[in-house]
């Protein structure tokens, strides 16, 4: 009997022009972590017994499916997730930034720019007062609330903060060299799991608002390697490994 009970790492490489894993990178916390392996076929059905039994069955292809849930909102995983690239947004120090006109009480504008600080709104060469003529709702996202009405252009100047933005669907998706270093927890035995070409589809279903800890949910296609099934060590999928009994 060899019961098993699997936990571990997953790290996701990069690959080389040669089809080599450089650069791993923990994905962090996966709680699910599923492989899932078909196969397309068709049945023929023999016409001379009079019974239609099954006579033939012809594989046509096989088809690998990797189920990744991930807990921790890591840049790289949500790069994956989104399709995106990362940019950079500098620390920047703004003035003369134009609202539109005229404004009325109860009016709420956002900055072009988030995570303020040290904001002076100016009407007709007059500094409007925080807390009298206006409120900042969310300095974060750089939001504000007029308490009173502007009949003059009023402009903006304020200070921000270095950020990291992720613009979506602005990437191809690119191809990872997946790794599971596990362990079976029944044992104390080592597993490995290698999967060479993993293309991750877009986050299907992605949780905003969240009542108890949230996840990123990631599902790809494991592609067939041609720079690697030459190899019998590699084959052309994947491989999985464990140390030779004592």
């Amino acid at each position: 009997m060899s019961l098993i009970s699997l936990q571990g790492k997953v790290l996701l490489a990069e690959r080389t022009a040669l089809g080599k894993a450089i650069r791993h990178t923990w994905v962090g916390n996966a709680p699910t972590c599923e492989l899932q392996l078909g196969a397309e076929t068709t049945n023929k059905t023999e016409s001379f017994s009079g019974n239609r039994l099954q006579y033939g069955f012809l594989q046509r292809g096989k088809t690998a499916t990797l189920n990744l849930t991930l807990d921790e909102w890591l840049l790289p995983n949500l790069i994956l997730g989104l399709y995106a690239q990362q940019q950079s947004i500098a620390a920047a120090t703004v003035t003369g930034e134009a609202l539109p006109s005229p404004i009325v009480a109860g009016d709420m504008f956002r900055l072009a720019k988030p995570y303020i600080s040290d904001l002076v709104l100016t009407a007709s060469s007059t500094a409007l007062v925080a807390g009298t003529d206006y409120r900042i709702e969310s300095a974060n996202a750089a939001l504000i609330e007029f308490l009173t009405p502007q009949a003059s252009a009023v402009t903006a100047a304020y200070e921000t903060e270095e950020a990291v933005a992720l613009t979506m669907f602005t990437q191809q998706p690119p191809e990872r060299w997946f790794v599971l270093d596990g362990i079976d927890t029944e044992t104390g035995k080592s597993v490995i799991v290698d999967l060479y070409r993993c293309k991750f589809n877009p986050v299907s279903s992605l949780g905003l608002i969240h009542e108890e800890y949230g996840n990123l949910p990631l599902t790809g296609s494991v592609l067939y390697d041609p720079l690697n099934v030459g190899d019998p060590i590699l084959g052309g999928y994947g491989r999985y490994i464990e140390k030779k009994a004592a």
